[in-house]
């Protein structure tokens, strides 16, 4: 028999069928006891990164539901930048091994109504990250919504190349071609950032085999000692992350200011996923932010576009070293949060994992998150209700059905919420759920 630990390094293979093959072989070990698997808890991401954008440990659609599961998470999500090619994989796995999931997408907009006002993305004014969850479904390529998908991954490969060519530049002898270099490292042709380092520390490696001329190099073009290159050629992950923020992060030589001109409007966003059924939510940072300060005008702003759920990364509010920074980010979440309860908007949360370092999950259990830890629990088994629903008979938190039926958002939190926390990750109860009338469910969960 296979190691679990080959096994479990086939999740990552860029053919799907080969990681789906060691799936399965994986789900056999655990049927015949082989492999045991906790209880679920009550700890959910619903923000993870796959190999699809960028995981930084590699982790596939698969690999991610696998390690979920091993660690008795009550929910996971997959969440990629421009790009829904997690979501039929990810579906698959979870229902294969009875794990509640959702998949969604992750993108930056331009919002001109906070033209003058930093927002999630940290020095770029009016510029926002948004995200849609809970898909079920792909568009067809020619429609508006399909066109809309592939505009996104258009303009952020736009963005790459653009990076590139200034980087090139600057490292020169050390060039990467984004064809030859960097799409290898990707299983769908869609790179980001991270994986432009990855291909110039790997060319730097052949371009100076030797490390005294390497160190050389880095050292004259990063302007920091040898002995900090030293350091850091040690601990790859540290050197990656050096290595975007000094040449491709504001105020580096591979920055490309973004224009207006640069992003998807809001609404393209939001009508591609509501078109597929999906729950558009908004981003939000630490609260410090100009644009953030203020939670009742940010979420007045969401209401007021139709957007009914926020996405948060709490991590960023209280882990934090500098005790006066973590009091102050701390009281900014309790703040969005309290005002997001009262608006009954849910809040989903996750770790992203798309930097080395980032935890597999929250800590719901410690201090700082403990008092809301709740609602975020409860705002994933809504979304959970959601994709049963969606998924079953296209009855979904924004299904034409779901307006309706319920008066206002605090019945139909409620709603979603009752029957994700009663129906597991079952093909069989999925399909008896679509079947049932209105009546029959209002009955049982409203």
């Amino acid at each position: 028999m296979n190691s679990l630990g080959k096994i479990e390094r086939e999740l990552d293979n860029f053919n799907v069928e080969e990681r789906k093959k060691a799936f399965l072989e994986l789900k056999s070990l655990v049927d015949q006891k082989k492999v045991l698997l906790p209880n679920s808890s009550s700890r959910v991401n619903l923000h993870y990164h796959t190999f699809f954008s960028f995981n930084a440990y590699g982790y596939s659609p698969l690999h991610i539901i696998w390690r979920a599961r091993k660690e008795g998470l009550a929910m996971a999500g997959s969440v990629d930048f421009d790009v829904l090619d997690a979501m039929e994989e990810f579906l698959w796995g979870g229902f294969e091994v009875n794990l509640p999931v959702s998949s969604g997408i992750e993108t930056r907009v331009y919002l001109p109504e906070f033209q003058d006002r930093e927002l999630s993305s940290p020095k770029e004014p009016g510029v926002a990250y948004f995200m849609g969850n809970g898909f079920t479904q792909l568009p067809e390529l020619e429609t508006k919504t399909g066109k809309t998908l592939r505009y996104l991954k258009e303009i952020a490969q736009k963005r790459n190349r653009s990076v590139l060519k200034r980087v090139n530049s600057y490292l020169q002898p050390v060039t990467i071609d984004l064809e030859k270099d960097v799409l290898p490292l990707t299983p769908s042709g869609n790179p980001t950032e991270r994986h432009l380092v990855m291909a110039y520390d790997i060319k730097a490696d052949q371009i100076f085999p030797d490390q005294r001329e390497r160190v050389k190099f880095w050292s004259e073009k990063l302007e920091i000692f040898p002995e900090k290159v030293e350091d850091f050629l040690n601990h790859k992950p540290d050197f990656y992350d050096f290595i975007r923020s000094k040449l491709m992060k504001h105020g580096g030589v591979g920055y490309v200011k973004p224009d207006v001109g640069d992003f998807p409007t809001l609404e393209q966003v939001t009508d591609m996923i509501l078109d597929l059924g999906a729950i558009p939510s908004f981003s939000w940072l630490d609260g410090t932010r100009s644009g953030e300060k203020d939670p009742k005008e940010l979420l007045d702003f969401c209401e007021a576009k139709g957007i009914e759920t926020l996405f948060i990364v709490p991590d960023r509010n209280w882990d934090l070293p500098d005790q006066e920074e973590r009091r102050l980010k701390l009281a900014k979440l309790y703040e969005i949060v309290e005002e997001a309860k009262r608006r009954e908007f849910p809040i989903f949360v996750g770790t992203e994992l798309n930097k080395f370092g980032q935890k597999f999950v929250d800590e719901f259990e410690s201090a700082a998150l403990a008092p809301i830890a709740p609602y975020f629990l409860r705002s994933a088994w809504m979304l959970w209700g959601h994709i049963i629903m969606e998924r079953s008979s296209q009855r979904g938190y924004t299904s034409k059905w779901a307006a309706k039926t319920f008066q206002d958002r605090k019945a139909k939190n409620r709603f979603y919420y009752q029957i994700g926390q009663v129906i597991p990750a079952d093909r069989d109860q999925l399909e008896q759920i679509g079947s049932l009338s209105t009546e029959e469910l209002i009955k049982r969960w409203a």
